[in-house]
């Protein structure tokens, strides 16, 4: 039988370096938690281009913006949005993300800018089929490796649309998608017409657009989370434990977090994507 502390130690092997335990938060640093974040869309993912980019300096908690093209459907408008969400629970982040978005597109509507909004339908949307676990050898090393499983999930939602854009007077097909990771929100909006696409085939483009993109683009930050430390409760069985920790590594290296750009290979990066670095002011993740 193998013991849980043998299968912790293969399993954080696995995940990287481990940031340090503590029974109890640290002093605070001197780093900001995240100096910059360089936010990594490819030039070409399948068969999507990119054809613009887009970041405002002056707004940086906006984020970054990518427009991408289908050489299959260029007829379909497809716009990414990366930016900071913070470090949050996975559900919380994308719940209040979804929320944001609605507000968003009442705001649109109020202005102008589309109208007859119909919102079709909310659900969650998986980027990929749900992994099936690898059994372990015992009940703990299960559970260790479940935990794992479920802190590597991507959450996200999916928010079918039909609206008139204004300015053509066109009515379109529109899907909304909302994801968050690597402390970020990753956001997909695609449109098209309804008179160039059916809804159904319209439907499929939008899924797999969102199942190519979302994954490619990335944001690796680089700052003081790169330092992070773990919380163990002391009095936790040997087997929470272990189930803690593994969750918290797990999590941990999802956020993508570097201690130098050079550590984050931003340079090897930038020959395949556009990359659009994002500085923080020092209070921006103050709070975190």
């Amino acid at each position: 039988m193998v013991r849980p502390g043998l299968l912790l130690s293969l399993c954080l092997l696995a995940l990287g370096p481990v940031p340090a335990l503590a029974a109890s938060p640290p002093a605070a640093e001197a780093r900001a938690y995240v100096e910059s974040s360089y936010v990594i869309a490819p030039y070409q993912v399948e068969d999507f281009t990119l054809v613009r980019s887009s970041y405002n300096p002056d707004d940086r908690l906006a984020g970054a913006g990518f427009s991408y093209r289908s050489r299959l459907h260029p007829e379909a408008a497809i716009s990414v949005f990366v930016y900071p969400a913070g470090r949050l629970d996975p559900q919380v982040a994308v719940d209040r993300g979804m929320r944001a978005l609605q507000a968003d597109l009442r705001q649109a509507v109020a202005s102008g800018i589309y109208a007859d909004l119909q919102e079709l339908g909310q659900e969650p949307f998986p980027l990929s089929a749900e992994a099936v676990a690898a059994k372990g050898a015992n009940d703990i090393d299960a559970a260790v490796i479940q935990a794992i499983a479920k802190a590597e999930q991507v959450r996200g939602e999916k928010l079918r649309l039909g609206l008139l854009q204004v300015s053509s007077n066109q009515p379109l097909h529109s899907n909304g998608y909302l994801f968050y990771k690597q402390l970020h929100f990753f956001k997909l909006r695609i449109s098209a017409n309804q008179s160039v696409l059916p809804r159904e085939a319209f439907d499929v483009l939008a899924d797999r657009a969102t199942r190519d993109l979302i994954p490619a683009l990335e944001v690796a930050n680089v700052g003081g989370c790169a330092n992070a430390t773990l919380y163990v409760d002391p009095d936790a069985a040997p087997e929470q434990g272990a189930i803690q920790l593994a969750r918290q590594v797990t999590l941990q290296n999802g956020y993508n977090c570097h201690a130098s750009t050079g550590d984050a290979d931003i340079q090897g990066r930038a020959a395949k994507a556009s990359v659009i670095e994002i500085a923080y002011e020092a209070g921006d993740w103050k709070s975190q």
